[in-house]
């Protein structure tokens, strides 16, 4: 039988046409696939530094549930008022300094003479000594981070160190990274809370901070991955 030219010429670009477009395929599921693990490999270092910010998150807030007076008085220390000063027994906001008693002494603002005006219960642009006021806030932070610390000659956080990560949580991660930490970097006064009784006629002591707690974590890639979370918290003195 006698073969037809035709057919056996259209055999060789037949050939070429499926094999280009099984390479466009082959690029294409390629191409796909690195990116879909670059994204899972991006996804898991941004969850490993939002866990350690979260990890700095859960410090900050265990250390305030215990120590939530020592905070309140450092908040006050801050803006310039009296600690020690009960204000639930201010009935009067126009006139605060009507509370002070025998079991309720003054002075109410700790600042110095003729530096500014006091405003109810707030003194507004308080500052001395180069922020000297805020000594007690970030006495108060400065221990609050993945790092060990030094206070009085004693050592405390190593447990939480994670420069370079513990070989017994280390084996157990499938990817692990080669270092991280976390820290409180600001303590935000966000506002001074004054809620009047009505029936009583009270004030009751309360402040609202923001704390921001910062994370960087470097990959086991050698990357590094940063992480900023907010929290807001009420602070009572009870």
């Amino acid at each position: 039988m006698k073969k037809n030219k035709t057919q056996s010429g259209m055999a060789i670009p037949m050939v070429l046409v499926f094999a280009a477009a099984l390479g466009i395929v082959a690029t294409y599921i390629i191409k796909n696939t690195m990116q879909y693990n670059r994204s899972n490999i991006t996804s898991f270092a941004q969850l490993q530094a939002h866990f350690a910010a979260r990890a700095g998150v859960e410090h900050a807030m265990l250390k305030i549930k215990f120590l939530h007076r020592e905070l309140y008085d450092a908040i006050c220390m801050a803006q310039g008022r009296n600690p020690l000063f009960d204000f639930t027994q201010i009935t009067n906001l126009d006139s605060p300094e009507s509370a002070i008693k025998t079991y309720n002494p003054g002075p109410i603002y700790l600042y110095r003479s003729g530096q500014f005006s006091p405003t109810r219960l707030f003194t507004p642009g308080f500052t001395m000594n180069a922020g000297a006021e805020k000594l007690w806030l970030k006495t108060f932070t400065d221990d609050i981070k993945s790092d060990s610390s030094t206070f009085g000659g004693v050592t405390t956080n190593a447990v939480l160190s994670m420069k370079p990560l513990p070989a017994n949580i280390k084996n157990r991660m499938r990817d692990p990274f080669k270092l991280a930490e976390y820290g409180v970097t600001t303590l935000n006064i966000a506002a001074q809370e004054i809620a009047e009784n009505v029936a009583g006629g009270a004030v009751s002591n309360t402040a609202i901070v923001e704390i921001v707690v910062e994370s960087s974590v470097e990959t086991s890639r050698g990357e590094v991955w940063d992480y900023e979370i907010r929290k807001t918290v009420r602070i009572n003195r009870d």
